[in-house]
């Protein structure tokens, strides 16, 4: 992996505004297990009282749990690899390998369909959940890693005052979860969640606009009057493949095509933004109601991207391209190859990453290096406040490592950092 295309380091080093721009808008409430959604012919889900509740049987299918139901008593019975449970229509507790538990909302027939509480049925069978309550999506997952996932986590303290540093991944896919306990706990132990941009708080309509404002030409020329001839042929060619519309990236600046076609493509590998490592804790910071305090803006980044230079952007344009049109064994590959990475908490891996993203220095100054010294100047303040606060700040792991990491740059500053 000597080199990585934009396409590969979008997913772990790029912005998280544009990983979360296409899952801002409000949707039904939807259900992926291991990267799949899960579909439902009669019914759908629904969120009650902060419960989710799914129609029974396609759910027990696709978890592959046998399934017996008694009509005249109203209950089912599921088992799976020698973990079993009861529930019942209208009782509010189950029994779950012979132990009886309460539940958050009771089975019930709506409309001729048995809906049942999505996490007790699936934590029962042994699966992962992960709510996600900005997109109104649910992720259920078996474990991959012993232990839950790695990932790259740092315990940085002074003045009584904790920052647990996380190094995400954007987009990810449901089997990177659970996440091993040490992460989950360094959550739990923060009162305040840190990250690139809130976006909780990001409107899709506001980021349109964003978008329009700073990434639409309003000149009267197109995209076509911007680049190559060959690379304009090579993006129409990707909008036929996917037949739409060979001009509907005409009124945009390369950079916004350039960071818009990887998020296609990840999405078609089974990655999604809704899954992603800081999706995911905003996603338990929301519903905590703890508070979440950006280290950046919407509108910060998109300047960042819109200061590229001409020749930067085609370049970054060409890559994502590039990127796109490679075989999806290739291109699998390498994707599967940074979740293997983050999975595993690979250190090597990341920084030849990193050392990879330093050949283009305009590039690798706008996107690390400056970046880094703000975001590091933040951290070290909350280090440095008199409030005794335990934070975690979630960010992509690509700025942690390296000669211009978060990580790096306190460790230089005289700070106590600790991997762990």
């Amino acid at each position: 992996m000597k080199k990585f295309g934009a396409l590969f380091l979008s997913l772990i080093l790029a912005v998280s505004v544009f990983s979360g721009a296409a899952s801002a808008a409000t949707k039904p409430v939807s259900i992926w297990m291991d990267g799949a959604a899960v579909q439902f012919k009669q019914g759908a889900p629904m969120v009650e009282n902060g419960t989710t509740l799914v129609p029974l049987r396609p759910l027990l299918e696709k978890l592959g749990v046998n399934l017996y139901w008694d009509g005249k008593n109203q209950t089912v019975t599921g088992t799976k690899s020698g973990l079993s449970f009861a529930l019942q229509v209208g009782n509010d507790t189950a029994v779950v390998n012979g132990v009886v538990e309460e539940l958050d909302a009771v089975p019930r027939v709506i409309r001729g369909t048995t809906y049942v509480p999505l996490r007790f049925v699936a934590e029962a069978v042994g699966y992962k959940v992960t709510w996600d309550a900005k997109n109104n999506a649910v992720a259920l997952a078996q474990a991959g890693q012993p232990g839950g996932s790695t990932g790259f986590l740092w315990k940085a303290e002074k003045n009584g005052n904790v920052v647990y540093l996380l190094g995400s991944i954007h987009v990810a896919q449901a089997r990177m979860y659970p996440l091993r306990p040490e992460i989950e706990a360094a959550y739990k132990a923060s009162s305040y969640l840190g990250v690139e941009v809130d976006m909780t708080k990001v409107d899709s309509e506001a980021m349109e606009k964003l978008v329009e404002d700073k990434g639409v030409y309003k000149d009267g020329t197109t995209l076509k009057d911007h680049i190559s001839a060959a690379t304009y042929q090579a993006l129409v060619n990707i909008l036929k493949a996917n037949q739409l519309d060979v001009t509907a990236f005409d009124q945009y600046e390369p950079w916004v095509v350039a960071q818009t076609l990887p998020s296609l493509q990840s999405e078609e590998d089974g990655y999604q933004a809704n899954l992603g490592i800081d999706a995911y804790f905003m996603g338990k910071a929301a519903e905590d109601n703890k508070l979440i305090v950006p280290l950046e803006s919407a509108e910060s980044q998109l300047d960042m991207f819109d200061r590229f230079s001409p020749a930067l952007q085609e370049a970054q344009l060409k890559e994502a391209i590039g990127g796109y049109n490679l075989p999806s064994s290739q291109g699998g590959a390498a994707i599967d190859a940074l979740t293997r990475m983050w999975v595993t908490g690979d250190e090597d891996a990341l920084l030849e990453m990193i050392k990879a993203s330093a050949e283009d220095q305009e590039y690798y100054k706008a996107l690390v290096i400056d970046r880094n010294l703000t975001m590091t100047s933040k951290i070290e303040g909350y280090l440095n406040d008199d409030d005794h606060v335990t934070r975690m700040v979630v960010v992509g792991a690509a700025h942690m490592l390296g000669n211009d990491g978060i990580v790096t740059h306190m460790k230089n500053d005289g700070y106590t950092v600790t991997k762990l």
